[in-house]
């Protein structure tokens, strides 16, 4: 049997990487989402047109991210909650590094799904926070339609801001180069934080 399946393993590689090809191009994703600030993030979701709690991106991904109403699923005794929900952003994946949008990132938005843990004073206060994301596919619109991917935050409750880190898998091969190039540019990055 083993015979079998090892002739077999490259082929399953092949077809696999062919698969992954044909979706577009993976590209690890970092930054810092800020605490809500209406001069740089409309206070009207220009996705649902009403009222929103936005908060500015930076990093890979720039523009405005507005959280939908969510539902507690879970809390404690010690005042841990677990919310879930969904969230969208607006904007761009800096792809060309230059901490903005430019003509050849790809932009639109992109509808996330969200678990959110927290733990709060009585006061409601939050003493930590972490939450997950995950990309809908077939949900994302312009440079992200199609796209599908997976978020960490990790709240800073001193600072207001969170960090982010995950990736993205886009679509539309037309990013493939400039994805491949900034997954190169992260890994130099990363690389050289850690020494």
């Amino acid at each position: 049997m083993k015979k079998l399946i090892a002739p077999t393993t490259p082929i399953i590689m092949l077809v696999c990487a062919s698969a992954a090809l044909a979706h577009g191009s993976t590209v690890p994703i970092s930054g810092i989402q800020k605490a809500e600030d209406p001069t740089v993030c409309a206070a009207i979701d220009p996705e649902t047109g009403g009222p929103a709690y936005p908060q500015p991106m930076t990093g890979s991904l720039i523009g405005c991210w507005y959280t939908d109403p969510g539902t507690i699923v879970e809390s404690t005794p010690d005042l841990v909650y677990v919310f879930t929900g969904t969230e969208h952003f607006v904007g761009c994946l800096d792809l060309s590094g230059r901490g903005r949008c430019a003509p050849a990132d790809p932009s639109g938005s992109l509808a996330l799904t969200y678990t959110f843990e927290a733990q709060y004073t009585p006061s409601g206060n939050e003493i930590w926070g972490r939450c997950q994301h995950g990309i809908v596919p077939d949900m994302g619109t312009g440079g992200f339609a199609g796209a599908a991917g997976w978020l960490d935050f990790t709240d800073n409750v001193t600072l207001g801001t969170s960090a982010y880190q995950g990736y993205i898998t886009l679509a539309s091969r037309r990013w493939g180069a400039r994805a491949t190039k900034a997954t190169a540019f992260a890994r130099v990055r990363r690389s050289r934080s850690m020494c």
